[in-house]
């Protein structure tokens, strides 16, 4: 083979392997995969052809190229502008990068107990009413809130993707107790509120008999990936998430970290928004860049300064409000 043709084949592999790369980061950036598809990012299929010469159609044939050309038109996938979508939600739009942004600091509410509902359903598939989701969800909160405000302990209750064990019943993750809570119906879901009416933490000896508790061990990231509640978090939350499961599994730390999608926790133009259990560090701005550190601040238990928003179970002074 001449070098001339070596020449043409290497270009041509140039060009060809750009283009998968570019196709790639389309993809990656809109499927679903990635929780991104309520942005409405479609890969567009249609084809293009060269236009031909053609004779003169009839009356007939013409209206109905018309209707056709118009029904594609119709059907035609709308596509979302990817930088558009970054320079909006992502790490770089403008309240990440102005260097006067406000600080995260003391930015949640004083709380002592957080509940993580396990859900089953995947993030991107969440309502903006999370409870709506499903007719058991309903009726969790009902319950809930009838219980809602606690004398002895504010409390947080979120939702996450974890499957429960039974189809027909939820789990429920309990912070600080660091217990899960197996195969609770509305009507053990409202025994467990009543009994931390009357109790700071569990006592199994006076804890409902009928309710399994199995004791947790190891470390809990919970990320905001609540897309319908604010696109911030759905770009955001799931990139982190996958950040950190590659990072845990790249470090061998599997057993001792696990990272879950977690529904609305407020405060969207901190995305991402990250918890960190035990000890319940909240955590905002947060980027891949600072992937590394929240890991080695999971197992260290330092917090990180620049980006905690407060801990769970600690006295947070109330944020002065700009005027």
């Amino acid at each position: 083979m001449s070098r001339e043709n070596l020449k043409i084949l290497t270009l041509a592999a140039t060009i060809g392997f750009s283009v998968a790369v570019t196709t790639f980061l389309f993809r990656y950036y809109s499927n679903k995969n990635h929780n991104l598809s309520s942005f409405n990012v479609q890969e567009n299929n249609t084809s293009t052809t060269k236009s031909t010469p053609t004779p003169t159609p009839s009356t007939s044939s013409t209206n109905s190229n018309v209707n056709q050309g118009q029904k594609q038109q119709q059907q035609q996938p709308q596509v979302l502008d990817i930088e558009e979508l970054i320079a909006k939600c992502g790490f770089c739009r403008p309240e990440m990068v102005d260097s006067n942004r406000e600080s995260p600091n003391n930015s949640i509410s004083t709380y002592h107990r957080h509940y993580f509902i396990c859900t089953g359903i995947p993030s991107e598939e969440w309502p903006a009413k999370l409870y709506s989701a499903t007719p058991l969800l309903e009726s969790f909160q009902q319950v809930m809130k009838k219980y809602e405000n606690n004398p002895r302990k504010n409390q947080v209750i979120n939702a996450s993707d974890i499957k429960p064990v039974n189809k027909d019943s939820l789990d429920i993750i309990i912070f600080p107790e660091m217990v899960k809570l197996i195969g609770l119906t509305p009507t053990t879901m409202e025994k467990v509120l009543i009994y931390f009416q009357d109790n700071d933490t569990i006592d199994l000896s006076t804890f409902p008999m009928e309710i399994q508790v199995e004791q947790l061990n190891g470390k809990y990231i919970f990320i905001c990936t609540h897309k319908q509640k604010d696109q911030r978090c759905g770009y955001c939350g799931p990139i982190l998430v996958d950040q950190l499961r590659d990072q845990i599994k790249e470090r061998s730390l599997e057993k001792e970290i696990q990272v879950f999608g977690t529904s609305h926790v407020g405060g969207h133009k901190y995305a991402g928004n990250v918890l960190v259990f035990p000890p319940g560090n909240w955590y905002g701005y947060v980027t891949p860049d600072d992937v590394s550190s929240i890991i080695d601040s999971t197992i260290s238990g330092d917090v990180i300064q620049k980006l905690h928003r407060g801990t769970m179970g600690t006295e947070i002074p109330k944020k002065e409000k700009k005027h």
